[in-house]
């Protein structure tokens, strides 16, 4: 634990998707202004690839808690010593009201924000659906509002947090991720090792995020077998997760083997994105869609399902990409026809200067009340 920490990001464990991708970038940043941070989690996951990606300087501390006392008591115990001038809670659900309450009872003044990163009507904050309707989400309502400051990181995701615990949705503030960044352009340039990627006659489509049910990555498959059935064309899909070998049998009884790849989990994606003809993300739900916003970063066209709510916000709409129908196979098939034959042109680029670091960082910090040195 390092005694002179500024900033805790706070969350149950690092998992291995995009919150954890925000927390590094903006802690990173934090650090490059001088602003120290740590991250704090509640138990470990030895399994997630993120925890050898969490970036040189910036603190990693497990608190080893597994029940609400614990979580409570060890976390009020970890600020007392740490003192910092703030903590930011990355974590939807239970986390957030402890740390609520454990600024109570640790009888310690530390500006405190909730981070919304999931679609709360959809996502659940407990591991049972009872848990989010008959606890977590009335305690949420009286609690929340003693945070300092609630953010959500779209504006679909505030209206929807505001909603489901029913407090004003002025109190809500939106920051969108820090995802753009002089640091992401160079890791799209790294070379890949996969000969798809050295053959230009062949185009590559590509879809990254954990292969778990919401990501609906079975959708993206039997379009891209349409879309295979009139052209040549290549799949990758970089993640893992509960789904995979549901996908691979998938990818088997289709007969697509020759021509998609589940690579799993890669530490740089951005390269690999970089070097497709075209992103896909298919979605039945997403708080904001980092991937479409990195993949629009490097220049790569996208197709999004427009599932509440990230993605119309990511692509303004429909002007920066294609929105097609959440499910809908026979949009989503033709859409990415029509892209690899047409192949548009990138999005001018001062649209993604609100997802850059730099200007996130300045919206944060701004909030917190804590000046950039």
């Amino acid at each position: 634990m390092d005694p002179a920490v500024d900033i805790i990001f706070y969350t149950r464990q690092l998992h291995n998707g995009g919150v954890d991708r925000v927390v590094f970038n903006l802690a990173g940043e934090f650090l490059r202004r001088g602003i120290k941070s740590s991250i704090v989690v509640d138990v470990d996951n030895p399994h997630s690839p993120f925890r050898t990606l969490i970036p040189e300087g910036i603190g990693y501390d497990v608190l080893e808690a597994r029940g609400p006392i614990a979580r409570l008591f060890k976390l009020r115990s970890y600020l007392r010593k740490s003192r910092p001038s703030a903590v930011m809670c990355a974590s939807f659900g239970f986390p957030n009201l402890y740390a609520i309450v454990v600024r109570w009872i640790s009888g310690l003044r530390f500006h405190l924000m909730l981070t919304e990163h999931c679609f709360p009507s959809v996502d659940r904050a407990g591991p049972k659906p009872w848990q989010s309707r008959y606890w977590f989400f009335p305690l949420a309502h009286y609690l929340y509002p003693f945070a300092d400051r609630i953010v959500a990181v779209s504006k679909g995701t505030a209206l929807d947090l505001a909603k489901v615990i029913g407090i004003d949705p002025k109190s809500i503030s939106c920051i969108y991720n820090p995802l753009v960044s002089d640091g992401l352009i160079e890791q799209a340039k790294q070379p890949v090792d996969h000969p798809w990627f050295a053959d230009d006659t062949v185009p590559i489509v590509i879809g990254v995020g954990r292969l778990e049910p919401q990501k609906n990555f079975s959708l993206l498959i039997r379009a891209f077998a349409r879309v295979r059935a009139q052209m040549p064309a290549r799949l990758v899909i970089l993640g893992d997760g509960s789904e995979r070998d549901m996908l691979r049998n998938l990818v088997a009884d289709m007969d697509l083997g020759g021509d998609v790849a589940l690579l799993g989990f890669v530490p740089n994606p951005h390269a690999y994105v970089a070097k497709a003809d075209l992103m896909v993300l298919s979605s039945d739900f997403e708080s904001l869609a980092n991937v479409v916003i990195e993949a629009l970063a490097v220049g790569t066209p996208v197709i999004a399902t427009d599932c509440p709510s990230g993605p119309a916000e990511a692509l303004n709409h429909g002007q920066c990409g294609t929105l097609v129908p959440v499910g809908d196979l026979d949009r989503m098939s033709t859409a990415i026809l029509e892209a690899l034959r047409e192949r548009p042109a990138p999005i001018a680029r001062d649209w993604l200067d609100q997802f850059s670091e730099r200007e996130v960082a300045d919206r944060y910090l701004d909030l917190l009340a804590l000046d950039a040195r």
